[in-house]
């Protein structure tokens, strides 16, 4: 927690994108119970990508190296589900 100039306490970035990723990662997995695990790993990749766009001027360098982390494992997932389609379409 970071303290303002009225004495209020505010949320750091990191806490508030934890909570927007949250809240989006639950609004995902709602959307995606009929749909499948493909769904969900695609709207959280998303989710993560947007974050990071909207946030990138406000972020520090060591935050932005965690979040990239966390979306190249994203994509990482992604590649694998769209290998699984594509064998599945194939055979």
């Amino acid at each position: 927690m970071e303290e303002t100039i009225w004495g209020r306490r505010t949320l750091l970035i990191s806490y508030k994108i934890f909570i927007a990723m949250l809240v989006w990662t639950t609004i995902s997995a709602l959307i995606s119970l009929s749909s499948g695990i493909e769904v969900l790993v695609t709207l959280i990749l998303i989710g993560l990508l947007v974050a990071r766009e909207l946030t990138d001027s406000f972020l520090t360098k060591e935050l932005r190296y965690r979040m990239d982390f966390f979306i190249y494992a994203g994509l990482v997932l992604f590649v694998v589900v769209v290998l699984r389609r594509v064998l599945l379409v194939l055979s």
